[in-house]
């Protein structure tokens, strides 16, 4: 086969290593869940069933090419496969997936997209721009060109679109203290607390709590605004709203650890006094089985807490 040829040739794989390929996949899915207890950022994944034949080859050249077409489709159900294809894509990308968000036209298009009057692209749009946000710091720092964008959809009326672009701000968030201080000028802060506050809706709830605890995060210019929002005040009636909810009240706990470590002593003062910490702790023994992911920010806040004043342990 002439050498020039060899990028559009995808070998077959035998039926053994789609299986391998697929527990593989599988494996690196658990251990990055596993991980993300501790990191600030969370990738969106398709079910593996979904992303199997999407995940037998690599891209090549041809397949940028072909996915710039799709996009760019006059017709919708090519656009959306399109999209979708490059979501999944995005969870593990490839040196050629690489070089198209950071040199191609990636960005742009997927931006158009935010724009769109159609939901359903709207939203895989948001989708691979959460996973870009969720990747490594060279690609990330790709997806701040759509911050003013996001905004305007964190308090769309679609409960999904919202969702994601709170995930994708959440994100960003977790880059650094640039992208932290990016995000608060162009005016993040007060509609992802707003959200925080008035939601009733578990699944907004606690990706909204992880955006604003990746955004609680040290260090940035805003620290003191958080109290100023009355994030503390909000964060204790949503304690007790949703305190028979451990995804919610993980969620919630987080935001706590992020606060407290960084709190003064007058802010710690102002913690306590809301009672979310005493229904932190009720949350934290009322169920023997609780997981070790709601124990762990419980257990961080409460650490932050002891490192303060005698009468703040003692509270």
């Amino acid at each position: 086969m002439p050498p020039r040829f060899k990028e559009f040739y995808k070998p077959v794989p035998t039926s053994r290593e789609v299986r391998q390929r697929r527990l593989s996949h599988e494996r690196q899915l658990r251990s990055l869940q596993r991980e993300q207890v501790f990191m600030g950022k969370r990738l969106c994944f398709r079910t593996p069933q979904e992303s199997e034949t999407e995940s037998e080859y690599e891209f090549t050249p041809s397949d940028i090419t072909e996915t710039i077409s799709g996009l760019k489709s006059t017709k919708h159900d090519v656009r959306m496969s399109s999209l979708t294809s490059l979501s999944t894509r995005l969870e593990r990308p490839s040196e050629e997936v690489r070089r198209f968000v950071l040199q191609g036209e990636c960005m742009e298009l997927l931006i158009g997209f935010l724009n769109s009057t159609d939901a359903d692209e709207k939203l895989q749009s948001l989708w691979c721009l959460t996973n870009i946000a969720a990747g490594e710091p060279g690609i990330a720092q790709s997806a701040l060109a759509a911050v003013p964008y996001l905004l305007a959809l964190l308090s769309s009326d679609d409960a999904e679109i919202q969702n994601q672009a709170i995930w994708a701000v959440g994100n960003l968030a977790a880059e650094g203290e640039s992208a932290r201080n990016q995000l608060f000028a162009n005016g993040v802060l007060d509609p992802l607390v707003s959200v925080v506050n008035k939601t009733m809706d578990s699944t907004l709830l606690q990706t909204a709590c992880f955006a604003l605890s990746n955004m609680a995060r040290m260090p940035n210019s805003y620290f003191n605004h958080l109290f100023d929002l009355n994030v503390p005040q909000n964060i204790a009636q949503q304690l007790v709203q949703f305190k028979n909810d451990m995804g919610c009240v993980t969620e919630l706990a987080w935001v706590c650890t992020y606060l407290t470590a960084a709190s003064s002593s007058q802010q710690i003062d102002q913690i306590l006094a809301t009672g979310a910490i005493e229904t932190l702790l009720a949350c934290a023994t009322r169920s023997p089985d609780i997981a070790n992911t709601a124990l762990i920010p419980i257990i961080r806040t409460l650490g932050n807490i002891a490192a303060g004043t005698d009468e703040q342990t003692h509270s």
